[in-house]
């Protein structure tokens, strides 16, 4: 009987003691998923025709919508207005000069212009860039799809323009991931999986030390030489853009939550990345690729702002309101 009454008031007082904690979990650190209702400053998006991939263009890989846009008028009008509905108030633009030009004129201050480079579109002459540059049409160097073409970084013929963006503290963004499977025996043959591992960025970087570079898709899939690069070069940022939609959602959330690990330590990665989506010609593209990084529960709201605006403001040196 006594062992009875003991073990009802040990239930009791475990019972007490459960409710007493879990209704302190909030003041123990217990993180509620807090949604980021700020200004966002999306650091990859294109200026691409509405048909650069076909017309008509093909449905979203995702989300399965098919593009109702049938002109680049369309297409930029579209963006904007998600846009305007997402809070984002700058996009960095990267595409055909041409088109760069026209998303500019339409768009008035919200885009600033970068750089492009692929196969099918090569670097204009260093002259060019430089006017484009002093016009303010150009702001960035990137989205440099190097690997595309078969050049790493430090290839010689790039000398020039990375000479130019670190003299004039123009930021660079380069290609860094894999790309849609089979590409180096279809249409890009000259693509190398090493020529995207993040680890060749050190040549580039110890022949221009002051160069401001960052990782376009932050590296996937190297995660290790991702964390290796950017802890031994504290002035390498990266974007999360495409990864941030186009992979299943439990392999972004795992891949980012590796890179927020570094949290607090002396190689903090989390002051250093960056929002982008990576829209295309898919302008639904943009809400997920927010969503996604919204969902991430093991964010802190503060982290949330550096990711989305801060850490972008930091970067390219930006002035806000």
């Amino acid at each position: 009987m006594l062992t009875s009454i003991i073990c009802q008031k040990v239930i009791r007082s475990f019972i007490c003691f459960m409710i007493v904690m879990l209704s302190a979990m909030p003041l123990f650190g217990c993180q509620v998923n807090q949604r980021y209702t700020g200004p966002i400053i999306d650091v990859h998006m294109h200026a691409f025709a509405w048909n650069r991939y076909g017309s008509p263009p093909p449905r979203n890989p995702v989300s399965r919508q098919l593009p109702s846009a049938q002109s680049d008028a369309e297409v930029i009008d579209q963006t904007l207005a998600i846009m305007a509905e997402l809070n984002i108030t700058k996009a960095i633009i990267s595409g055909p000069l041409d088109d760069v030009r026209r998303w500019q004129e339409q768009g008035g201050g919200s885009f600033l212009g970068g750089l492009y480079y692929h196969p099918r579109n090569p670097l204009p002459e260093l002259d060019v860039v430089i006017a484009a540059h002093q016009n303010k049409t150009l702001s960035v160097f990137g989205e440099l799809g190097l690997a595309y073409g078969g050049l790493y970084p430090h290839d010689p013929s790039l000398s020039p323009y990375f000479a130019y963006a670190q003299e004039m503290q123009i930021p660079v963004g380069i290609h860094m991931a894999l790309g849609e499977p089979n590409l180096a025996i279809t249409w890009a043959p000259e693509f190398r999986v090493d020529q995207v591992n993040p680890l060749v960025i050190e040549q580039l970087v110890l022949a221009y030390p002051e160069l401001k570079i960052y990782l376009m898709h932050a590296g996937w899939p190297f995660l290790d030489n991702t964390k290796a690069i950017m802890c031994m070069f504290d002035h390498i940022y990266a974007d999360l853009s495409v990864i941030n939609w186009l992979l299943p959602e439990a392999e972004f959330q795992a891949y980012l939550l590796a890179l927020m690990n570094t949290a607090g330590g002396e190689c903090d990665l989390s002051k250093r990345l960056m929002y982008g989506s990576d829209q295309m010609i898919w302008p639904d593209a943009i809400r997920l690729s927010i969503e996604n990084i919204q969902n991430a529960s093991f964010l802190s709201h503060q982290q949330k702002a550096d990711i989305f605006f801060n850490n972008a403001v930091t970067f390219f040196g930006l002035v806000t309101d």
